[in-house]
């Protein structure tokens, strides 16, 4: 069979969060139990850009690949590439935005349904973007909320974060420039920025426990979550630890000054698989630190690409 080109707006068709949800959970859940596969992303700086890649496998479901993404002044282009993992035949191409926004917003929500108190309902959120929208929905779609608050650098741009997404998902979002008095009451914090310094001061959060999902540090140079605050947590979580070694922004500081230990921090998959509890107490701290896994991307892409075959959908290529 030949290969296929799934253009953009396809593959949006085909999936959609609760797919994603499903999907990135077995992701980490496979990798854990050692029956799929994930390797660091890898990056190749040029003067006006760099390509990156990030490599995975799902050998029980048929499938090797790798999303590809360049970043230039012009913007940034996705793409999955699929192999069959028995002949090492292409698959399909996929273009891979939408697939990159589902899943790390669903790397969230399956930490907040893991790690989050029982109770909670209200979030705060910095960011205000389109990654932004992934990441609240799929929080509130494993922990259901009825209130939150959203913070970006201009009050304008968080009024309209929160006019779209309260209609999408019908609750109260209120747009918000105070930190110090609007954070401390969120059961859940979720950051998705390119901040370079800390979003919040540690004695702004919620003092009767609280869960932070934290998916914006994938760089070095990238800070959101204060270090008092991670050597706070009672549980700190990973998607990788492969991957959080070199990319953690935020964890890295703690472990060099010998006030985090790698031995302390758990992979998600540990805690979706049931090795580790994702939360000891009710006013604990947890965090999950998201740097994104490429095993991710493919899981979903698999899923597109068998759904497009069955639909009849895509391009077929000439190889």
């Amino acid at each position: 069979m030949s290969a296929l080109y799934i253009d953009e707006r396809t593959a949006a068709s085909l999936i959609n969060m609760d797919d994603a949800l499903k999907l990135v959970e077995e992701s980490f859940s496979s990798f854990s139990k050692g029956e799929a596969f994930n390797m660091t992303r890898q990056r190749m700086r040029i003067r006006k850009g760099a390509l990156h890649m990030l490599p995975g496998a799902v050998p029980y479901k048929g499938v090797i690949g790798f999303k590809a993404y360049t970043s230039f002044r012009a913007g940034l282009i996705f793409k999955v590439h699929l192999y069959d993992a028995e002949t090492g035949s292409p698959l399909a191409i996929i273009d891979a935005n939408e697939i990159g926004r589902l899943r790390t917003g669903a790397a969230s929500g399956i930490a907040s349904k893991y790690m989050s108190k029982k109770d909670t309902n209200i979030a705060f959120i910095f960011g205000g973007g389109f990654q932004a929208e992934a990441q609240l929905e799929a929080v509130h779609k494993t922990t259901p909320l009825k209130k939150v608050y959203a913070a970006t650098r201009k009050i304008e741009n968080a009024a309209a974060f929160a006019e779209k997404m309260s209609k999408l998902l019908n609750i109260e979002i209120i747009p918000t420039l105070n930190i110090a008095e609007d954070l401390p009451k969120a059961d859940t914090i979720i950051t998705i920025t390119t901040s370079v310094k800390p979003l919040f001061e540690h004695t702004m959060i919620n003092p009767d426990g609280v869960h932070i999902n934290a998916a914006g540090s994938n760089a070095l140079i990238r800070t959101e979550v204060p270090e008092k605050t991670l050597e706070a947590a009672e549980v700190l979580a990973v998607d990788n630890k492969d991957v959080a070694e070199i990319e953690c922004g935020d964890i890295l500081p703690s472990l060099e000054k010998g006030r985090l230990h790698w031995n302390s921090i758990l992979e998600l998959g540990e805690i979706t698989c049931g090795y580790r509890k994702g939360r000891l107490s009710e006013n604990g701290i947890t965090v999950f630190q998201s740097q994104g896994m490429g095993l991710q991307d493919i899981m979903c892409a698999e899923y597109i690409y068998r759904k497009a075959v069955a639909e009849n959908l895509g391009i077929i290529l000439p190889f």
